[in-house]
């Protein structure tokens, strides 16, 4: 899944995208013209405590994939294809740009409503299916919605037709991140969210980048230092992951051990099956049985032992549902 990093020029995409990527600014800043793509760490506070608990020789953390735009005007052919958007914005004005933002996507939607439609009136004209009427009535719907310049995303669907409205690849109906770049000395104002949050109902998150930079640099005991001094208590990126991560539907669950703690990402609703899949298609193929400890439980009670002693040990089957923070082990034959 990829989630598209974009903003007004000089906004602090660059320098954003920099930090989460691990790769040199300048590097950055000599293509500004070329869109970029790097990784980063999802970094769980449950998988640093879990770290602490089992001391492994390995520690890995979930990934998620960005991509940055090309330091240009309004591209909304690069953004169809992302999975999540996330707009930077400078504090200066970020209501304003925010607008503007939203406004666009919400006429390239028209623009693609309208002219899905035409081609339906047509095919009505030609073939009067059902399948075409109900289309028809959703795009008509979708319309209405956009015309008061409200995002796809905000409308109330049924399931068969939130699926038909996210095959469109709707730039209003995709998940988007606000991230507002605010001065060094304005970095514990929150007036700004707050307002933001108020008028629009998107996830919204302040950072500092050049303090985010500077963080970035520095060794794990002069970055806490530097931060109690600041008045932050984590890198507001490693907030900013997991407010993606969450937006693209996804949840975590854990293997741990002596030799590695690890985070898996799983899209929400998937089932033991699944997830044993996405670890290895043997254990899809073999699946058996899976161990399921819920977090919570495990760093209450402070052993697997004692999770068993209290009842809350369970083995379940291929089509348990999981949920975000089981501590999971699958049984497999193949």
């Amino acid at each position: 899944m990829k989630i598209v990093i974009t903003g007004l020029p000089q906004a602090g995409q660059q320098e954003l995208f920099s930090i989460i990527s691990g790769q040199d600014i300048e590097q950055i800043r000599q293509k500004p013209m070329e869109a970029q793509t790097g990784a980063s760490d999802v970094k769980d506070p449950r998988v640093t405590k879990l770290v602490e608990i089992f001391n492994p020789k390995k520690t890995t953390y979930a990934k998620i994939e960005y991509s940055l735009l090309p330091d240009v005007a309004f591209q909304g052919a690069l953004l169809k294809n992302a999975d999540e958007i996330c707009y930077v914005s400078l504090s200066d004005n970020a209501a304003g740009n925010i607008q503007s933002f939203v406004s666009e996507l919400i006429i390239a939607d028209m623009m693609l409503v309208d002219k899905r439609l035409e081609t339906l009136v047509k095919e009505q004209k030609k073939k009067n299916g059902e399948a075409q009427k109900k289309e028809q009535d959703l795009m008509a719907k979708c319309k209405e919605w956009l015309e008061k310049e409200n995002p796809l995303s905000k409308m109330e669907l049924a399931e068969e037709q939130a699926k038909t409205v996210k095959t469109y690849q709707f730039l209003t109906f995709k998940p988007l991140v606000l991230v507002i770049n605010v001065p060094e000395d304005k970095i514990n104002d929150r007036s700004i969210v707050r307002e933001i949050k108020t008028k629009y109902s998107y996830p919204c998150i302040q950072l500092s980048a050049g303090i985010e930079a500077e963080i970035n640099q520095l060794s794990a005991k002069d970055r806490a230092d530097f931060m109690k001094e600041v008045g932050i208590d984590e890198p507001a990126i490693d907030k900013m992951n997991r407010v993606v991560f969450e937006g693209l539907g996804l949840i975590s669950f854990f293997t741990v051990g002596e030799d590695e703690v690890r985070a898996w990402p799983i899209k929400k609703g998937a089932v033991a099956e699944e997830a044993g899949g996405g670890i290895h298609s043997d254990i899809k193929k073999g699946f058996v049985r899976v161990e399921m400890m819920k977090y919570n439980d495990f760093i209450a009670l402070g052993s697997e032992a004692k999770v068993k002693e209290a009842g809350k040990f369970s083995l379940k089957g291929r089509d348990y549902l999981v949920e975000d923070g089981d501590l999971l082990s699958f049984r497999f034959n193949v």
